[in-house]
């Protein structure tokens, strides 16, 4: 109901309420309309309740100090020997083709029976992480200032120096280890840089560095290849649209009536048990993951300062809007520069518009499909905490100096990006 200009009340509490036409109008008192969209999530009320249940216990223990250092915890085990009895599949399928040609008699029949458990082993074999092949991958010798930044924090968290950074243009900072050497490389995603203050950047590649302290990509590895593994069962054993179409081939000619009947039923019960244990495994690493990142939080504000810590979390919920700025600059055209344009998005969004969307996080992102907890719990657990000082400083001109390193591989990135949106 509108009241006056600017200004409306709430429908559910009758409290006024600014609004604005930018932004989505909503109440700050009885959280009517902070998702519009409302929930899209399909899942049954009590697994969501169980979810949220699951976050929740995490969030209290660390907001008690039960929980005061990276380490194996129950949930990290329980995971890792999960993962560990899924990915014996392919090395059981590569055992087993071995033992056909080496037992199995005559020969003629064991070599082409041996393809079968070869074919399955080959298909679930583990794989290392590879970087986008669009990723500009920048190394020391190009980026000197940010390299000697990257150091400065590494040492300062305890972690091995990266050796290399991947630049794209998604709205998104990460740690990952590549290939089978396990390198150490440092992602960074131009629309979420150019949205962070200069201790906000350090308070964000803290975090992401505070994940290889703790040995969280390696566990990441391990349980990932495991259900990479079950996503490749799930797809085998779900029904496919070739599935579909023999269905109805076989009601329109009475043909084939039983193989359809067997499909469902391998469907139903081989997919059913492959879904199950994905849940499991889920539900199992979701304690150990979201732990992982309240404790990079925890050494993000040790490093950068309490307050940046905190800054930065909300500024990264901003993202998405950063990355739709970016999007529009490069497609359409802009007298601004593109990544100015995804920069002054963010400073420009008003702090209620911020407020909304950290309580977005609480209500979407407690789904155990979110690879993170909800942001408003991670800004809160950082500002409960008694304030720390920085122990790494970017100064202005000092991150005005990393951007100008970054603006050859960046304007590469960018050209990708013009080439892509076209």
């Amino acid at each position: 109901m509108q009241t006056d200009q600017g200004a409306t009340r709430c429908p559910q509490c009758a409290h006024q309420l600014p609004a604005d036409p930018l932004y989505v109008t909503w109440c700050d008192r009885c959280d009517w309309n902070v998702d519009p969209t409302g929930p899209t999530d399909k899942a049954p009320a009590w697994r969501l309740r169980l979810e949220h249940r699951l976050a929740d216990t995490l969030y209290r223990e660390l907001e008690q100090g039960k929980i005061h250092r990276p380490g194996w915890d129950a949930a990290r085990v329980a995971a890792y020997l999960l993962s560990t009895v899924i990915l014996l599949l392919p090395l059981a399928g590569l055992l087993g083709g071995i033992a056909l040609l080496a037992f199995y008699r005559p020969l003629w029949l064991s070599a082409p029976l041996s393809i079968i458990p070869f074919g399955v082993a080959l298909l679930l074999r583990p794989r290392a992480n590879q970087l986008d092949p669009d990723t500009q991958l920048i190394h020391r010798e190009q980026a000197p200032l940010l390299f000697d930044l990257l150091d400065k924090i590494a040492a300062a968290v305890g972690t091995t120096p990266v050796g290399a950074v991947a630049l794209d243009a998604e709205p998104n900072v990460y740690y990952a280890r590549v290939g089978w050497r396990f390198t150490p490389v440092i992602g960074i995603g131009l629309a979420a840089w150019m949205g962070l203050r200069p201790q906000e950047r350090v308070a964000v590649l803290a975090h992401e560095l505070g994940h290889g302290k703790n040995s969280d990509a390696r566990h990441g590895w391990v349980v990932n290849s495991a259900a990479a593994i079950l996503d490749e069962l799930d797809e085998t054993f779900s029904e496919q649209p070739y599935d579909r179409y023999r269905e109805e081939v076989a009601y329109l000619t009475d043909s084939g009536t039983a193989t359809s009947l067997i499909t469902r039923f391998v469907n139903a019960t081989v997919g059913g048990a492959v879904r199950g244990v994905q849940w499991v495994l889920t539900m199992i690493d979701l304690r150990s993951r979201q732990r992982a990142e309240y404790l990079a939080d925890r050494r993000s504000a040790e490093i950068a300062g309490s307050e940046a810590g905190a800054r930065a979390l909300e500024r990264l919920v901003l993202m998405d809007s950063s990355y739709r700025a970016l999007q529009q600059a490069v497609r359409f055209g802009s007298e601004v520069d593109p990544l100015e344009a995804a920069a002054r998005t963010v400073n420009e969004i008003p702090t209620r518009e911020v407020e909304r969307r950290l309580r977005l996080s609480g209500l979407r992102d407690s789904r155990i499909d979110a690879s993170h907890p909800p942001t408003n719990l991670r800004v809160k657990l950082i500002r409960a905490r008694p304030a720390q000082s920085a122990l790494v400083v970017l100064a202005n001109d000092q991150s005005r100096a990393i951007d100008r390193e970054l603006a050859v591989p960046g304007q590469a990135v960018l050209k990708e990006l013009r080439s892509e949106l076209r």
